[in-house]
């Protein structure tokens, strides 16, 4: 049996879904919930800037920053301008 919260949760994404008018939305999921592989590939370039990124990421030339610093310090932008 499933928790009510879970339950609950299925019935707000099922109502955003009705209200929505955009068919790339529509689109999206549909293809998720079908299991459809996506046809995109990223470019040769879009690919090299990946494996430049990681690299630095891994050689800890660039930092990194978890999920809640990177909403910390966005707010902290936000409430400096």
């Amino acid at each position: 049996m499933q928790s009510a919260n879970l339950q609950k949760q299925k019935l707000e994404l099922i109502e955003k879904i009705i209200h929505t008018d955009d068919q790339n939305t529509l689109d999206f999921l549909k293809s998720i919930l079908n299991d459809e592989t996506s046809d995109y590939e990223l470019t040769d370039e879009q690919k090299q800037i990946v494996e430049e990124a990681t690299a630095k990421y891994y050689s800890g030339e660039e930092p990194s920053f978890t999920w809640d610093e990177v909403k910390n310090n966005i707010r902290k932008r936000n409430f400096q301008d």
